[in-house]
């Protein structure tokens, strides 16, 4: 994955270039087609997934959209900080590509490099307050 593609996604932005490489070299990149689940509410949590392109939409059991995800976003984050089962599914819009980081990398970079949780912790705050990933 060019190293400047992966600049562009926040929470990677807020690491040095070396640390990002680092990162790449555990990470896998999959790309969706549209109407692939990429995670069903109740799997288990294994991966943080890093929106790269295209749109995805998050809907609970119920099967209605309660938001959206584009390029920047992530997803998963819940499932691996508090290592419980999904809690909701993920289903891509479009062609979806993402970066996706296994959960031992994914742990290991929150305690090695704290600056990233901010950008999540901005997200997540996004989130409850019910606004889109891209609203101030």
């Amino acid at each position: 994955m060019p190293h400047d593609e992966a600049a562009a996604i926040p929470l990677l932005a807020a690491l040095k270039e070396k640390d990002r490489a680092k990162v790449l070299a555990n990470a896998r990149r999959r790309t969706f087609a549209p109407g692939d689940v990429v995670v069903h509410e109740g799997d288990t949590s294994l991966n943080l997934f890093l929106v790269v392109s295209g749109h995805a939409v998050v809907q609970h059991a119920d099967g209605l959209p309660v938001a959206a995800l584009g390029p920047g976003d992530f997803f998963g984050e819940l499932g691996l900080v508090e290592q419980h089962a999904r809690t909701a599914t993920i289903v891509a819009q479009d062609q979806l590509t993402c970066i996706l980081l296994p959960a031992w990398e994914f742990r290991t970079l929150l305690e090695e490099h704290p600056e990233m949780a901010v950008p999540m912790v901005h997200t997540l705050i996004r989130r409850l307050h019910g606004l889109t990933p891209h609203e101030h």
